[in-house]
């Protein structure tokens, strides 16, 4: 069973979603109250931490949700919005690079409402191994599959640092290979900005530094990956998870980028 946040203004409006929700085997916590610590800005990442989807209800204005999305963006959740219709190409594309991983309309079906939660999912590289599935004295019905799974927790898939070079962008190597250099010490949102964009003040940044770091967590699970990678310290900057770090280090990674990036 995956867990679902569903945001909303208005929890009885919402009451038959949560219901096809629930009829496809998710559990739902429908919630205006934490719509509420959102608008004020505060953390959240012990709540959002149990949760794989996020969804924002219709009831919420566009408005609303440009200041939402980019709080929710630091968090390792799927982001879903919820309308009365899907938007157009143009408008996608400027809610993609705001955070938002997939669109649901009024119009779509339970079949349709399955399939989009699951690419959702799987474009965001959450966790997708179920709570039941880990509990004390219990085998996962697949377990080769996750046998696989967990080796990537601890030894990076073969030809991992080839393969995250050629799908990191050129900032995106840059700010990377500064992780790697800074190892367990916070990059803060300030060097980024002065890395990147040298005459560009850092407000004027965040939502795009906000972006890559997430563009670059997502092209990490996507090469098989499925550990914390790039770790967010609200207020202060990004940094690598220690773990995913320590594989890095095993593997030479500062010593490849470097060498890969300066010879460019």
């Amino acid at each position: 069973m995956s867990q679902v946040l569903l945001l909303t203004k208005n929890c009885l409006a919402d009451m038959q979603f949560q219901q096809d929700l629930q009829t496809l085997n998710f559990e739902v916590f429908c919630s205006c109250s934490v719509l509420e610590l959102l608008n004020y800005k505060l953390d959240i990442k012990e709540l959002v931490r149990f949760f794989k989807i996020v969804i924002l209800s219709e009831s919420l204005s566009e408005a609303e949700v440009a200041v939402i999305v980019p709080q929710l963006d630091t968090y390792d959740v799927a982001i879903v919005r919820k309308d009365h219709q899907a938007p157009d190409e143009a408008k996608q594309a400027k809610w993609k690079q705001l955070g938002i991983d997939e669109w649901l309309a009024e119009a779509d079906s339970i079949a349709d409402i399955r399939e989009k939660l699951a690419t959702a999912q799987k474009r965001t590289g959450t966790n997708i191994i179920e709570f039941s599935s880990l509990s004390s004295g219990r085998r996962v019905a697949d377990s080769g599959s996750l046998q696989r799974t967990l080796s990537f927790e601890t030894k990076l898939p073969p030809n991992f640092l080839e393969e995250l070079k050629g799908e990191f962008s050129e900032q995106e190597q840059t700010l990377f290979n500064a992780l790697l250099v800074r190892q367990n010490v916070p990059l803060t949102r300030e060097e980024i900005c002065d890395m990147l964009w040298p005459a560009a003040e850092v407000e004027h940044k965040l939502a795009q530094i906000s972006i890559i770091i997430r563009n670059m967590k997502k092209k990490i699970a996507g090469l098989g990956f499925t550990g914390e990678s790039i770790r967010t310290r609200r207020g202060v900057g990004y940094v690598l998870c220690q773990s995913f770090y320590e594989l890095l280090a095993e593997a030479d990674a500062a010593t490849y980028f470097q060498c890969k990036t300066l010879s460019r």
